[in-house]
This record gives structure tokens, C-alpha cells and sequence, in this order.
């Protein structure tokens, strides 16, 4: 009872503890929001309540992130206390309390919901540790959280009639702009210092990391503080501010990256707020819209890449580790291993190879294999290695080493060959046993057996003469019976001898427990059993004594009747050896180095067999996982190079079929003869596959930009039925077997589309006699331990499978590669699966292809489950007649050929146009006054600035002037697409007078995002 009483008082301590931390939590949380609440609430622009930037929006977030959603009390509290005694009214009026109770309670909301929504979709507080992480934690920041905080706050002032509601759209944007702003920079910061805790640095580390902090004061203090004049010179000092947060990414981590982040756009909002910086605008809410865009552009970013950076540094490290433990299972391996180059030479060798010979590592890489063996065995042992040298075939056998000392030692080596990749021998590895003692046991064996044979024939002879004598003498009786005690007398003591040899051959059996050893009579039932195989094997001698050995192979085996083939081998052959997996007692199968040698007595007659085995089955499984993991390094390293390399030459190649397909265009115009038009549409036509090629090298290299949408496979797959069935034949028939409820996912239409095109045409190719295709989909949870390229999460697995003639096991690994075809010349390019591993990789997931010569082949794409809702697909507006063109346009391209066919373009469509070759020169005419509509200009382009800042001095500088970009394909149109319409090269002339039209109208109604428009795509187009 006193037991219970005091269990029962421990847990009421417990619990009042823990109701104590809990309050004094909420009590910091609400304390630490109402000051920065009241800071942030000093900012205010429009209204005394709105303001452009709002840091409690980060802390609360990441409060939530880190300590979970039940801080929310501290939350509402500090957030009714700073808005309750904003008001210059009576702060106990009614409308007063009930306006601030709604504020707050639509701040509370703001980090409930948007810590809700990184919890189950982005890990938590864990999803600044990758760059997929950071861009969903900047969607979530956008909305819906603040957008409901900013519709609720508003609309309770409005109701309140604190605000206008002539100014509700604003108001609600300064709002919901303000609350963006303080997530995307204390959010990182609040829970990164939270989580990460103290770690252990060196002086190094600590001194980059006041590197960066120092050196993002210093850029913050000489771009935006207020206390240095505003010139232009100064204004491009802001450039400045991606040193330190370089810095920091890819020094220190996302902690101190963050912490720089922050430091600047304290700068940053400083200066803004006093009215200067680069960021000087007519009003101060203007300033603090493209503060927002700063802010955005800076944190964003530079989150990504310290994420990125971190994670390749843990998988570096992953991967060293992997290494170092490899390296010990080599070292520590009870079995010497050496691995020789095809001359012999020693690379490398273990501890336990080293004892074998007794040589140190560094005395046996200055010698080589051949200086090891003994002079007996030389020949036999180089003519083996030369073979596997050729062949790469391995081989095993005994002979023998000698040692410094002269001494000679016996081992047993197992060489394999290792291949590069063109199927060349390399290298040679050879596993060395020392077998020394096991032939000094055979030795001694047959020493014994050699001793009873001649005691036996010297007793047979003295018999011979003893009956000799007796019928010779036998009359004799005295002495015959004298010679009958005697022969008595000398049998006995060979019965003794032999007794006694037979225990001492027993006693030597019993004592080996490395192996296992035991007899067979001629039919193969067990006759006798030592320690060693009692251990092996799990039997003991009474159980397994009688028995056949056969029950030590597997089931197949037994029905294949290997026992009894390999009694035949070692009775014709004198010795069967071989490797392969036997049954224990308990049935737990092990890989055994097995060995039968035949028994004969003097006449030649088959007396038995002897059976020895060993449990190899750690050597076995060290050298098969070493296999796999050299093999799925060079796979990598094979597919992330190709990647790279087609990746990098599709902006050159657009630049060329822009040119190309520029010109077709506009001799299509002019041409009136049909065999002149005929010749100018097969040129647009190969320019067009040109452009299919380039999107596919793209899309291969997972740098084809997507526009991802929350779709129903069910749905997309019934959607493109028709348009698969136009790419097959009549002799095929296409199936389709993909359940209701099957997961969303967030894919690019068009390139699923094109990939399932893609696969369809490769399989319709693979039955030239007709055959089925299967459409099939399943919901799939994977682990990494499933060996599906490391993936792990739930995904919608969706197969195409075919029935024809399967893919050839050595041709299999090589299909995803691009321009791999197995077609005809002419009939492929070999991009088609390319585009296919791309796009799945792409969005997240993967592709893996199975085969079976004769069978058919089944294409896999594993896809992400989306958790999102279903994204409803629009149907596009009808086309509306466009407007007579007028106005002048300035054609910005360093490449002279790309200008020339561009300005005639445009000047196809009834427009003026102006040339300069770079930026400078772009400017120059602007600054003359000439009368410009439009800027067309390229991304890419040498000198101090390409077409990107370009674009933003423009904007900055010449508000009325428009901006068009365009691109083969940059790695900154990513950053481009925010703010700018951009034409990917090349572009067909219809599209480029969208496109001029889009980015004249934007000039009188700016948008907030810019948009791209995509490559032109095909359907149906066989790649394979």
C-alpha cells in the first residue's frame, strides 16, 4: 500500500512539473510576441494595424515547428495584448476587444495551419535539411496562413470601422505581405538555433562563421543603412549581398545562412523604413513590395543551396563511413585476401594474408605473386593465371608458399578476375586458406595406412610360413602346437597395434573443429562424425550416424540427384570439390566449401568416402556485397555524367535551330512556287525534330522546366486512351487496368503524356507480330530496404507492360541512356526512354525496367503520392483576334545570326525594329531617347551584364518601356520566370506575336508572376 501511495505521489509531481514548464513556456512565447509584435505594429504604413513586415509571423511559425501546436494559447495571447493596445481608443470598448480578438485569433490560425501543413507535408522542423523542404516551406508561407490571417484581420477592422473598405485590397496586401516576410526570414533562424543546440567546432569553423556574420553587417550597413547617401553607384552594392550568404551555405550550413539572411533584411527593412536604399520608392509601401522581392530572392535561394550543400556533405560522409567499414571487413577477414594486377604485382593485401606468408604489406607490394611460390608449383600456378587473365574466369587450387624462412606452407587460393567496364581483366583476386595443417593430417593418414598395410602383409607372410611348417611337421605335434601358441601370441599383439592406431586416428579426427569430417560408405550413409562437423552442422553423432549425407543438400538438389553425382564424380575422378548452399539440423542453409575423396583398399576396391567441409558463408557474402557496391557506384557515376553532358549543350543547339527555323519561316512567307514551299517545309520540319531532340536532352537531364499539377492517373490515362491507340497498330491491343482508388499525384501532363507515348511506341516496336499492351497502376509503400533507387515514402507505381520480345539482360542496364538504340540506322534516335527516366526523376521518383527474352517487357514509373487537392484542368480560352501591331522594338542578341532572323520576325509582324549587341548598347539607345515599346532581349550574353539584370534596369529605369526575355534554355530563367514573360528558343512566329502582345500589355497591368512559354511538343513521335 505504501508502494502505491508513493507511485501515486511521483506521478502528481511529474505532472505539476511539467504543468509548470509549460506555463512559463507559454508565458516566454507570449511576452517574446508581444514585443515583436509591437516592434513590427511601429512599421505600419497604411494602416496603424498593417505592417509591410511582420517577425512574429516567423517566431510564432517556428515556436510551433519546434514545441508543437499546443503552444497556440501563447500565441493568441501575446497577439490580443499587441493589437488591444494599438489603438488610440478606449482599449476596453467593445469593438476594440472584439477587432483585436479576431486579429488574433487569425494570427493564431496563421501558425496553426501553417505549422500544421509542414508537419505532414514537408518533416517538420526538419525541412530546411533539404532543398525540396525549403521550397515547400516557401509555398506554405505564401499561403493559405497568411492569406487567412490577412483576410481576417482586415475584414475585422472593415466590420469594425477602424478601416475603409475602399482600402481592404492594400490593406490586406500589406498585410498578407508583411506576414510572408517575417516567415520566410525568423522562421529559418527561430528554429535552426532551436533544433541544431550547441556543436562541437574547431577555431576554423568558428572563425567562418563570424566571417559571415561580420561580413553580411558590413554589406548590409554599405547597401541599405540609411546612414550613407543614396547615390547610384551604392545601389549596386546590393549585389553584394550574395557573398556572405554564399559564404555561409557552403561553409556553414543553414543555421549560419539563415542568420545572414536575417542580419540583411534587417539592413534592409532599416533602411527601407528610413527612406532610402535601393529600394526608394514613391510610397513606403512600394518600397516594401520590392523589399518582399529582396527578401524572397535572398532567402530562398540561399536556404536551398545550404540545404543542398548539408545533404551532400551527410551522404559524403555516409559514404566515407561505408568505405572505412569495408575497408575493416577486408582487413579483419579470417581468410587471407591479395589482389595482384595481371603482371602479378601485389595492390593490395589483408592482415591475415600477411601472416599466411609472413611478409609485411609493404615487402609484398614491392614484390609479386610469382616470387611467393614454390619453384614445384610455379608452372601450373602461372599457366592458370594467364588463363584468367584472358578468359576471366576464376579457378582454385593448392600450392604452396614460401616463407622467408625458407619453410614452405601449403594454402588453398580462390582467384577471381575484376573487369572494367569494356570486359577487360584488370585485376586479380585471390582468397588464401592455410592448409598446411589439413595436409599434415592427410599426410599423417596415409603414413598410418601405409604402416598397417605392411604390419598386415608382414602377419600374412609369417602365417604362409607358420602353415608351411605345420604341414610339413605334422607329426610333430609338440612343436606344431608350440608354433600354434606362438602364431596366437603374434596375432594378438597385431589386433593391439592395430586397435591402438585406429584410437590414435580417432582421437586426431575428433580434434579438428574448423572443419567438418566424416566417413561414407560406398553407398553414402554416414559411418562415423567429428566435433567439427557436430558444430557445422548442428548433429550429433548418434543422430546423424546412418543417415544419408543427401539430406545436407537442398530439396532441388536432392531431386536433381546431386548427392549421388557427386559420389560418381569423386569414384571415377578420386576427388569432387565444390561450393554451394547445405541444410543444417535446424534447416538454416549455409554457403560450404565442400570436398569427397574417394576410398579404396589395396586391391583398388571402393572402401568409402571421405567427406570434409567448411562454413564459408561470411567470405561469400563480404564479396558479394562488395560486388553490388562497386556496381551501383559506377552506375551513378556513369548516368550523372550523361546528364551533365546533355544538359549543357542545349542552349547552343536552340541558338542554331532558331536560326534554321527563323529563316524557313520567313521564305515560307515569300516562296510562291510549290517545289520551293515543299523544300522550305521539310527544312521547318527537321528544325521542329530538332527541337523534340533538345527537349528530350532536357528532359533526360532533369533541367526540362515542368508545370506539375495535382492530377487523377484514373483520369490522365483514359484521357490520352485515344491518342495511344493512334500510335499502335491494328494487331496490338491496349489494356487498361488501374483501380479507383488509386493516389494522386503531382506530375507535368504533357511530359507523362509524351513518356507513356514514349513507352507505348517502344513496345509496339518490340511485337512486330502484334502482342498486348498493359496499362496498369497500384498504390505502393517503399522502404529503402525494397531496393527501389533508394526511394521511401508512398508512391503510385505505373506500369506498361508488352508481350513481345524482351530485351536482352546486357542491353537492359543501357536503354535509359540517351541516343542508346538497338533500331535500325535511321529508324531511333534513342531519346525516347531517355525522356522517360528523365521526367520521372524530375518529379521526384523513378523508373525501372524489367525483361525476359521471349517474354516481354514491363516499363515502371514510380511516382510521388500528392496529398493535395485535385488540380481541376481548364479548358484554354478561345483565341481572341488580335490587334493591328504598332510601335518599335529594340532586338538585344550578341549572336548576329539569332538577331537578324528575330528582327525580321518581328518585323513580319508589322513591327519596327532597333538592334544592339549587348546590354550597354541596349541602354545607350534608351538613354538617347529613342522612342521603344519593347526591349527583346537575350538571357545569355558575355560582358558585366546579361539579360536578366538587363530586364531589371529596365524595369527600374524605364517603367513605360516593356521587357521581353528569351532562351535557349539558363539555369536563371528559374529566377527570370518571377517577374518577366520569357520565349524559350527556338519560336514559331505565332508564338512570338503572343508573346510581344503579352509583355506590351503587362507594361499598363503588371502581373505578380511572370510566365514562360514552353518549347512547342509533339505526340506520337517514336524516340526509342
Amino acid at each position: 500500500m505504501t508502494l502505491v501511495l508513493q507511485r501515486k505521489s511521483d506521478s502528481v509531481l511529474r505532472r505539476a512539473i511539467w504543468l509548470a514548464k509549460y506555463i512559463a513556456t507559454l508565458l516566454i512565447l507570449a511576452v517574446s510576441y508581444f514585443a515583436l509584435a509591437k516592434a513590427g505594429l511601429a512599421l505600419a504604413s497604411i494602416h496603424p494595424s498593417a505592417s509591410p513586415v511582420w517577425p512574429c509571423t516567423g517566431l510564432a511559425l517556428g515556436c510551433v515547428l519546434v514545441g508543437g501546436l499546443r503552444l497556440w494559447p501563447a500565441i493568441l495571447l501575446g497577439a490580443f495584448a499587441a493589437n488591444v493596445t494599438n489603438t488610440v481608443t478606449d482599449p476596453t470598448s467593445v469593438d476594440v476587444l472584439l477587432t483585436s480578438a479576431a486579429i488574433a485569433i487569425g494570427n493564431t490560425l496563421e501558425a496553426v495551419i501553417g505549422g500544421y501543413l509542414i508537419q505532414r507535408w514537408s518533416d517538420g522542423w526538419r525541412t530546411f535539411e533539404t532543398t525540396i523542404g525549403v521550397a515547400k516551406f516557401a509555398l506554405i508561407a505564401l499561403a493559405p496562413g497568411a492569406m487567412i490571417s490577412a483576410t481576417i484581420g482586415v475584414g475585422s477592422l472593415s466590420f469594425a470601422g477602424q478601416a475603409d473598405w475602399e482600402n481592404f485590397a492594400p490593406i490586406w496586401l500589406t498585410w498578407w505581405l508583411g506576414d510572408v516576410a517575417g516567415a520566410l526570414v525568423v522562421t529559418p533562424v527561430v528554429v535552426l538555433w532551436l533544433t541544431e543546440g550547441f556543436r562541437s567546432f574547431r577555431w576554423t569553423q568558428l572563425l567562418e562563421s563570424l566571417l559571415a556574420l561580420v561580413g553580411a553587417c558590413v554589406v548590409g550597413a554599405a547597401a541599405f543603412s540609411p546612414l550613407l547617401e543614396q547615390t547610384t553607384q551604392r545601389t549596386s552594392l546590393a549585389f553584394l549581398a550574395v557573398l556572405p550568404l554564399i559564404w555561409a551555405a557552403l561553409r556553414r550550413g543553414p543555421r549560419d545562412t539563415a542568420t545572414v539572411v536575417l542580419i540583411l533584411t534587417g539592413f534592409a527593412v532599416w533602411g527601407t523604413f528610413a527612406g532610402g536604399g535601393p529600394f526608394e520608392a514613391p510610397t513606403l509601401n512600394d518600397a516594401f513590395l520590392l523589399l518582399l522581392v529582396f527578401v524572397i530572392s535572398i532567402a530562398i535561394p540561399s536556404l536551398a543551396l545550404s540545404a543542398d550543400v548539408a545533404m551532400r556533405k551527410r551522404v559524403e560522409a555516409t559514404l566515407r563511413q561505408r568505405e572505412l567499414d569495408l575497408r575493416a571487413i577486408f582487413s579483419q577477414a579470417v581468410v587471407g585476401i591479395a589482389q595482384v594486377d595481371t603482371t602479378g604485382r601485389f595492390r593490395l593485401v589483408n592482415d591475415r594474408f600477411c601472416e599466411i606468408v609472413q611478409r609485411s604489406a609493404g615487402d609484398l607490394k614491392a614484390m609479386s605473386i610469382q616470387d611467393l611460390i614454390h619453384r614445384d608449383d610455379l608452372p601450373r600456378v602461372l599457366e592458370l593465371l594467364s588463363f584468367a587473365v584472358r578468359t576471366g574466369e576464376g579457378f582454385a587450387i593448392e600450392s604452396r608458399y614460401v616463407r622467408p624462412d625458407s619453410h614452405p606452407v601449403w594454402v588453398r587460393n580462390n582467384v577471381s578476375a575484376i573487369l572494367d567496364s569494356s570486359g577487360a581483366v584488370r585485376q586479380l583476386v585471390a582468397v588464401t586458406e592455410d592448409v598446411t595443417a589439413r595436409r599434415q593430417a592427410e599426410e599423417n593418414l596415409r603414413r598410418a595406412r601405409d604402416d598397417l598395410e605392411r604390419m598386415v602383409l608382414e602377419r600374412t607372410a609369417a602365417l604362409k610360413q607358420a602353415n608351411d611348417v605345420l604341414n610339413a611337421e605334422i607329426e610333430q605335434r609338440k612343436h606344431v602346437e608350440a608354433a600354434l601358441v606362438q602364431d596366437f601370441a603374434e596375432r594378438r599383439k597385431a589386433q593391439e597395434a592395430l586397435t591402438e592406431s585406429e584410437r590414435r586416428f580417432r582421437l586426431f579426427i575428433q580434434g579438428v573443429t574448423d572443419y567438418a569430417i566424416f566417413m561414407l560408405d560406398p553407398e553414402g550413409y554416414i559411418t562415423n562424425w567429428n566435433s567439427g562437423a557436430q558444430r557445422i552442422h548442428h548433429y550429433a553423432a548418434g543422430e546423424i550416424v546412418g543417415q544419408h549425407f543427401g539430406c545436407f543438400y537442398t530439396e532441388e538438389e536432392q531431386q536433381r540427384g546431386e548427392p549421388a553425382r557427386a559420389l560418381q564424380v569423386a569414384a571415377y575422378e578420386g576427388k569432387h570439390v565444390a561450393e554451394g548452399w547445405w541444410v543444417r539440423r535446424d534447416e538454416s542453409v549455409f554457403w560450404a566449401s565442400i570436398v569427397i575423396e574417394a576410398i579404396r583398399d589395396e586391391s583398388g576396391t571402393l572402401a568409402g568416402y571421405a567427406v570434409i567441409t567448411r562454413d564459408i558463408s561470411e567470405r561469400r557474402e563480404a564479396q558479394e556485397a562488395l560486388a553490388r557496391a562497386q556496381e551501383q557506384l559506377a552506375q551513378s557515376q556513369k548516368m550523372e555524367a550523361l546528364g551533365q553532358l546533355t544538359g549543357s549543350i542545349a542552349h547552343d543547339f536552340n541558338n542554331l535551330l532558331m536560326i534554321v527555323s527563323g529563316h524557313a519561316q520567313l521564305l515560307r512567307r515569300r516562296l510562291t512556287e510549290p517545289k520551293h514551299l515543299q523544300a522550305v517545309e521539310a527544312v521547318h520540319a527537321a528544325a521542329s525534330r530538332g527541337e523534340s531532340l533538345t527537349r528530350q536532352l532536357l528532359a533526360f537531364s532533369r533541367r526540362q522546366p515542368l508545370s506539375p499539377v495535382v492530377v487523377d492517373l484514373k483520369e490522365r490515362v483514359e484521357a490520352v486512351h485515344e491518342m495511344l491507340l493512334g500510335s499502335l497498330r491494328g494487331n496490338i491491343e491496349l489494356k487498361r487496368e488501374i483501380p479507383a482508388d488509386i493516389w494522386p499525384v503531382e506530375i507535368d501532363i504533357a511530359e507523362l503524356e509524351l513518356a507513356l507515348v514514349n513507352v507505348a511506341v517502344n513496345a509496339r516496336d518490340a511485337m512486330p507480330g502484334g502482342g498486348t499492351i498493359t496499362v496498369s497502376a497500384r498504390n505502393a509503400s517503399l522502404s529503402k530496404s525494397d531496393g527501389v533507387d533508394q526511394l521511401e515514402g508512398d508512391f503510385v507505381a505505373l506500369s506498361v507492360a508488352d508481350t513481345g520480345v524482351g530485351i536482352a539482360p546486357d542491353v537492359l542496364p543501357r536503354i535509359f541512356e540517351p541516343f542508346f538504340t538497338t533500331k535500325a540506322l535511321g529508324k531511333g534516335t534513342g531519346l525516347g526512354l531517355s525522356q522517360v527516366y528523365g521526367f520521372s526523376h524530375q518529379s521526384g521518383g523513378t523508373v525501372v525496367a524489367t525483361s525476359e527474352v521471349g517474354t516481354g517487357t514491363t516499363i515502371t514509373l514510380y511516382l510521388p503520392r500528392s496529398h493535395a487537392t485535385l488540380t481541376r484542368i481548364a479548358e484554354a480560352p478561345p483565341m481572341q483576334p488580335a490587334a493591328p501591331a504598332q510601335g518599335t522594338i529594340l532586338v538585344v542578341d550578341d549572336n548576329p545570326e539569332v538577331a537578324d532572323v528575330t528582327a525580321s520576325l518581328i518585323e513580319q509582324l508589322g513591327y519596327r525594329t532597333l538592334r544592339a549587341e549587348n546590354a550597354r548598347d541596349a541602354l545607350n539607345q534608351l538613354q538617347r531617347g529613342n522612342r521603344i515599346n519593347l526591349v527583346l532581349s537575350d538571357i545569355v550574353m558575355p560582358g558585366g551584364m546579361n539579360g536578366m539584370a538587363l530586364a531589371q534596369e529596365i524595369t527600374n529605369r524605364y517603367p513605360q518601356v516593356g521587357v521581353l526575355l528569351s532562351s535557349g534554355y539558363s539555369d536563371m530563367v528559374q529566377a527570370a520566370e518571377a517577374r518577366f514573360v520569357i520565349l524559350r528558343k527556338p519560336f514559331q512566329l505565332p508564338l512570338l506575336e503572343r508573346a510581344i502582345r503579352e509583355a506590351l500589355e503587362r507594361i499598363t497591368a503588371p502581373e505578380n508572376g511572370g510566365r514562360v512559354l514552353p518549347f512547342p511538343q509533339e505526340r506520337g513521335n517514336s524516340r526509342g
